[in-house]
């Protein structure tokens, strides 16, 4: 085991003891600089109802070659609603 993976470890041991009041007391005491990295970071983080929809399955659903194919199914879909 190298330094670097013991530092990862111990970087590991230490999030998993820390609940979310602790981590928020650890945001609010970072520099501005960094909060805006966290806020970047969780603005990012996809919610239940994403994740859901990107494991839907896709088989038999239509594939279009080209934005003029998709344009006639999107102007039948509208004639015809």
């Amino acid at each position: 085991m190298t330094i670097v993976d013991l530092i990862n470890r111990s970087k590991s041991l230490i999030l998993q003891s820390m609940n979310a009041a602790e981590i928020i007391e650890e945001i609010v005491s970072l520099p501005e600089s960094e909060k805006g990295k966290v806020v970047e970071f969780v603005r990012h983080l996809p919610n239940a109802e994403t994740l859901k929809a990107i494991n839907e399955p896709t088989q038999g659903l239509p594939r279009y070659t080209s934005m003029d194919e998709v344009r006639s199914v999107l102007k039948d879909l509208v004639n015809n609603a």
